[in-house]
C-alpha cells in the first residue's frame, strides 16, 4: 500500500481535505459563542454540511465521469480553499458559509473513491478503499488530531482560533498543489463533454431522495447485492453518528474540556484508530468473513455507548472506552465502505454511483447529526442512547442480508484469484475436473 505513489497521492489529497474541513476542533465554539443552544449549534453545523452534500455529491461524481477525475479534483480543492477563507472573520455567519461550501466540496471523496477503483488491482481494492473510507468517516477525529499539534506548540492557539485558521488555509493551498500533481485515472474521461444542464439536473434530482433510491434500484439490477449493502451502510451511519457528536460531548458535558484537553483526546483517539485501521486493512480484512466482523464490531459498539453514558464523571473511564472504540469500532466505516467500493467496481466503478452512495449516505448522516443536535439540547447522553438503539437495527439487518449481498460480506479475498491469475494464458491455468 505504502509503495504505490498514485495511491499515496490520493490518500494525501483526502487526508488534507479532511483536516481542513474538521481541523477547528473545540475552537468551533469561538464561532457559535453568540448563538443560542451552543451544543445544538456545534452538531448543527455538521448537519448543514451533510445536507448540502446530498445535492452536490452525485453531480460531482457524474462530472468526474465525463470530464475526468483530475480537473474535478482541482476545481473542488480550489472551492474548498475559498470556503476556509470565510473562517477568517471569526463570525457566526462565516462559519455557516464555510459549512455550506464544505458540504459541496465533500463530493471530492466520491471522486477519490472512483480514482481508487480506477487504479486498484482486484485483490487490493478492499484494502485500499477501507483506509480511504476510514479517513472520510472519522473526519472529526482525524482533523482534531492533526491541528492538535498547533495547540501543543502555541498557547495563543488555545484561546484564539486565528492561528488554526491560518494553518487550515495553508493546507488548502497545499491541497491545490497536490491536486495539480494528480494524474488522470479515468481512461474514458473526455470522450463526452460534460453538459452543465446534465450536471445541474443531477444535483436537483439528488434533492429528490426517491429519485436516488430508484437509481439505486437500477444499480441493484445490474449488480445484485449493492442495495442491501448500502442499506447496511446507512444504518451503520445512524449507529455510529456519535463520532460527529464527540466534540459537543467533550466540551459541553460535565467533562467541560478546553481546546488543549480535546487536542489530547483526539490525538489519542486518532493515532490508535489510524494504527488499528492500517493493520486491519493491510493484513487482516481480506482473510476474514466480513459479516462476522460486523457482528463483533457493532456488538462492541453498543457496550461502549452504554459506557460513554457514565463517562462524564471520569476522564479515565472516557479514555479507556475511547481506546477500545478507536481500536475496534472505528473499523466499521472503512469495512462497509470498502465492500461498497468492491460492488461498485464490479458494476463499472462510475463516479456517479459513488456520488449517489455518498449522497444517500449523507441523508443518513444528516438525520443522525440533526437528531443528535436536538437530543443534545435535552441531555448530553441522549445521542448515545439513540445511536445504541440504531446499532441494534444494524445487527438485525446484518442477520437478514440476502445471499446476493453475502457473497461480498462472506467472501474471503485471500482465497480468490488475483488479477495476475486472471491474466495467465489458458494453457497455464490449472486443469479443472
Amino acid at each position: 500500500m505504502l509503495k504505490n505513489r498514485r495511491l499515496l497521492l490520493i490518500f494525501a489529497i483526502v487526508f488534507v481535505d479532511v483536516v481542513a474541513a474538521n481541523g477547528l476542533g473545540a475552537l468551533i465554539t469561538k464561532y457559535v459563542v453568540a448563538l443560542p443552544l451552543k451544543p445544538m449549534m456545534l452538531t448543527g453545523g455538521t448537519a448543514l454540511m451533510l445536507g448540502i452534500q446530498l445535492a452536490l455529491s452525485p453531480a460531482i461524481g457524474h462530472w468526474s465521469d465525463k470530464a475526468g477525475r483530475r480537473p474535478v479534483a482541482i476545481a473542488v480543492t480550489i472551492t474548498s480553499l475559498i470556503s476556509t477563507l470565510f473562517l477568517w472573520p471569526l463570525k457566526s455567519w462565516g462559519y455557516i458559509v464555510n459549512r455550506s461550501m464544505k458540504g459541496g466540496t465533500n463530493g471530492l471523496y466520491a471522486v477519490m473513491r472512483s480514482a481508487v477503483a480506477d487504479i486498484a488491482p482486484k485483490e487490493k481494492l478492499l484494502n485500499w478503499s477501507g483506509v480511504l473510507s476510514f479517513m472520510v468517516g472519522a473526519g472529526s477525529a482525524v482533523g482534531g488530531m492533526v491541528t492538535a499539534i498547533l495547540l501543543y506548540l502555541s498557547p495563543e492557539a488555545r484561546i484564539d482560533a486565528m492561528p488554526t485558521v491560518i494553518v487550515l488555509t495553508a493546507l488548502g493551498v497545499l491541497n491545490i498543489g497536490l491536486a495539480l500533481c494528480f494524474k488522470e485515472t479515468n481512461d474514458e474521461a473526455g470522450q463526452e463533454k460534460p453538459e452543465f444542464k446534465a450536471i445541474a439536473t443531477k444535483a436537483l434530482n439528488a434533492l429528490k431522495v426517491i429519485t436516488l433510491w430508484r437509481q439505486l434500484d437500477e444499480s441493484e439490477k445490474e449488480v445484485p447485492g449493492i442495495k442491501p449493502l448500502f442499506i447496511l451502510n446507512m444504518l451503520a451511519t445512524l449507529g455510529f453518528g456519535y463520532y460527529a457528536f464527540f466534540l459537543a460531548f467533550l466540551t459541553q458535558s460535565d467533562l467541560n474540556m478546553g481546546p488543549l484537553d480535546t487536542a489530547y483526546f483526539f490525538t489519542y483517539f486518532g493515532l490508535l484508530a489510524f494504527i488499528s485501521n492500517y493493520i486491519f486493512f493491510e493484513y487482516i480484512v481480506h482473510r476474514i468473513n466480513k459479516r462476522k466482523a460486523i457482528f463483533f464490531i457493532v456488538g462492541t459498539s453498543i457496550l461502549l455507548q452504554i459506557g460513554y453514558m457514565f463517562s462524564e464523571s471520569s476522564v479515565t473511564l472516557l479514555y479507556i472506552i475511547a481506546g477500545i472504540d478507536a481500536v475496534v469500532v472505528s473499523l466499521i466505516g472503512g469495512l462497509i465502505g470498502a465492500m461498497l467500493s468492491v460492488v461498485t467496481k464490479e458494476g463499472g466503478g462510475q463516479g456517479e454511483v459513488f456520488g449517489n452512495i455518498q449522497a444517500l449516505g449523507g441523508v443518513a448522516s444528516f438525520v443522525t447529526a440533526l437528531v443528535n443536535s436536538l437530543l443534545s439540547g435535552v441531555s448530553m447522553i441522549a445521542p448515545f442512547i439513540f445511536c445504541a438503539l440504531s446499532s441494534l437495527v444494524v445487527l438485525w439487518w446484518t442477520m437478514r442480508l440476502p445471499d446476493d449481498a453475502r457473497k461480498y460480506t462472506d467472501r474471503i479475498e485471500a482465497d480468490q484469484p488475483t488479477d495476475e491469475d486472471d491474466e495467465q494464458p489458458q494453457a497455464m491455468q490449472p486443469a479443472r475436473a
